[in-house]
């Protein structure tokens, strides 16, 4: 009786050119599936640690004012001076702030600084770019929460702020200008898009970094995600179009400061 001749084991399994392009080709698959989602995923933990971030800073402001008589921490006391912001202080204005002296310092932690927001990375620090350091990339509603009867020395009473869950306490922020380069730099303001009670509008600060939408805390201790709506060219000769690609404007239907104004 005849027997059929059998295979060779180790051809059975070895792979074919064909069938190692198919893998090959599976496996790129699902490494450019898989890319996005971890991106995706990557973004989602930055913009979340981001909300805490924001969060820590409106109760830092919140037991700021219950020590105070009910105000709000002042945004930059003495202006004029150039050495006081919110998050910190500096004796030259030349130097970088320094947070153990800010009316917040008390209220964050051991350190008494601002935690940074994972997902702004600002440009080369020097003397030109260095005056709002140690921010964190967040920004204070100073034009309408930071003073007080046009005095910079004290905050506005809690009590003033009509509709708390919709006036911006704290948001994501940047600053963009051109030494030597277009770069980004800390900016310690969220600024509205109109001067107060003038018509003149203000450089854009708030920087939509999240996917294109920016973190906002409330005077009522909430975070929201709000998407870029609109945007203008700066004082220091970036454009619109440039402000546009850096995702540096405003959000709201409208180009005025209900979100900001106490009223």
């Amino acid at each position: 009786m005849s027997r059929r001749p059998t295979r060779s084991v180790g051809r059975d399994q070895g792979f074919t050119i064909i069938e190692l392009l198919v893998v090959m080709g599976v496996v790129a698959l699902l490494v450019g599936l898989l890319v996005p989602a971890l991106r995706g995923a990557r973004n989602a933990s930055r913009s979340a640690a981001c909300a805490s971030n924001l969060r820590q800073l409106i109760l830092a402001n919140l037991a700021y004012a219950n020590e105070n008589a009910g105000r709000f921490a002042p945004g930059a006391a003495r202006f004029e001076r150039n050495l006081d912001r919110w998050f910190g202080t500096r004796l030259n204005s030349r130097d970088a702030f320094e947070p153990q002296n800010g009316p917040l310092s008390p209220h964050l932690g051991p350190q008494g600084a601002v935690r940074q927001c994972p997902s702004f990375v600002p440009g080369p620090r020097n003397e030109q770019t260095d005056f709002e350091a140690g921010c964190g990339g967040y920004g204070y509603n100073n034009a309408y929460i930071g003073v007080s009867d046009d005095s910079d020395q004290v905050g506005v009473q809690c009590s003033a702020i009509a509709r708390p869950d919709e006036t911006v306490l704290f948001a994501d922020t940047a600053l963009a200008m051109p030494v030597p380069t277009l770069r980004l730099i800390e900016y310690s303001f969220a600024e509205p898009p109109l001067q107060r009670d003038s018509p003149y509008p203000l450089d854009p600060s708030i920087q939509f970094r999240h996917a294109g939408a920016a973190n906002i805390g409330w005077a009522d201790g909430h975070v929201t995600h709000r998407e870029f709506s609109f945007t203008r060219g700066n004082i220091y000769g970036i454009t619109e179009s440039q402000m546009r690609d850096l995702h540096i404007g405003w959000f709201g239907a409208t180009a005025d400061n209900r979100l900001f104004d106490l009223r």
